[in-house]
């Protein structure tokens, strides 16, 4: 089987994996078959995998090599105003005076460079608005989590002290979105331009820029580190590749895969084409994992969906393992908002 190999080398090849957990784990569980929690924290605690917004403003896991140009090509979409940061921009550079005291030791958790910035809560909700954009400047980066597999808490570093050696501010930001393209067609081709636009959030203007001269029809390579099944969970990088997402499956499955603001949902992947909807629940011990296919399944096909979930259970260490079948999936279309996060957990 496919998908036993360097755990930089699949997440660059898919230009990167969605940063929130568990999905960063389970996409890279995804394409390479043999992944274990220690090793994909261990890359980020190495400085080999960083997590930073991009891509539609979506955290994302780069591999170093791939972060400049990322982060580069990214950064005026990163750093767009909106009126909570207008609120706060007259006070930035004096509170980016106390951000990096508070960093000078090491990466701290928010909640402790609050409680060393502002320990009277003065700034409210704007604090997080101001960590926002210092992570926009590139002047601090998220690193190592804490808690479980499950947790987006993580710690902050400053940017320099981090990633001495990588400098976004120093790309040109034209050259970089024309790289960055070119890395997702040779992903995720043959594209076009609704799709590049879609894909990065840049503007009409900017991504016709970034387009000119590129030729889009090229077969990309995503696909080749997802053979037989796979489950990929709830914003997997494939799923969101395209703006014309039913390239994927049959048209009348939509509602079943996307809601209406774009958001997938946990899919089964059998050689390229989605099957069915599946959903993790909330416990790791036992891990009961719900599936509904779109149509009749074949004995084989259970047989694989069942092997991945086992392969779930081993990445986090479950004593049990279930496989629990639902006869309908969910039309997210029909739906409230959140329900693609876990579809079949709420019936």
């Amino acid at each position: 089987m496919s998908g036993r190999g360097n755990l930089l080398r699949v997440v660059d090849q898919a230009v990167g994996v969605y940063g929130t957990a568990p999905t960063c784990y389970l996409s890279a569980l995804a394409r390479k078959q043999d992944l274990t929690l220690a090793e994909f924290n261990a890359a980020v605690a190495q400085r080999q995998l960083v997590k930073v917004r991009a891509m539609r403003y979506s955290v994302h896991t780069f591999p170093v090599d791939l972060l400049g140009v990322a982060a580069a090509a990214t950064r005026s979409l990163v750093r767009r105003t909106n009126p909570y940061r207008k609120r706060i921009e007259g006070r930035y550079d004096e509170l980016l005076v106390g951000l990096e005291s508070a960093l000078a030791d090491g990466p701290l958790a928010a909640v402790d460079i609050r409680s060393r910035m502002d320990p009277e809560r003065e700034l409210g909700d704007l604090f997080n608005v101001f960590l926002g954009m210092a992570a926009a400047r590139f002047e601090i980066v998220r690193t190592t989590t804490t808690g479980s597999w499950r947790s987006d808490r993580f710690l902050y570093a400053r940017w320099r002290d981090w990633l001495p050696d990588c400098d976004p501010e120093a790309v040109d930001e034209v050259d970089a979105r024309r790289a960055l393209v070119e890395r997702y067609v040779a992903a995720y081709g043959p594209v076009e331009y609704p799709d590049v636009k879609w894909w990065t959030g840049w503007t009409k203007a900017e991504t016709l820029e970034a387009i000119d001269g590129i030729d889009l029809a090229v077969d990309g390579e995503a696909l080749t580190a997802l053979d037989g099944v796979r489950l990929l969970p709830v914003w997997d990088v494939l799923m969101v590749a395209y703006r014309t997402r039913d390239r994927l499956f049959d048209p009348s499955y939509a509602p079943l895969v996307h809601d209406r603001f774009g958001n997938a949902t946990s899919v089964v992947l059998d050689n390229g084409q989605v099957v069915g909807q599946w959903d993790l629940g909330s416990s790791d011990d036992p891990l009961s994992i719900r599936v509904a296919p779109f149509s009749d399944w074949s004995k084989r096909r259970w047989t694989d969906v069942e092997e991945q979930a086992e392969r779930i259970g081993s990445l986090i260490g479950a004593a049990s393992v279930e496989v629990v079948p639902i006869e309908e999936p969910v039309d997210l279309l029909d739906s409230s908002r959140n329900r693609f996060l876990a579809p079949l957990s709420r019936r």
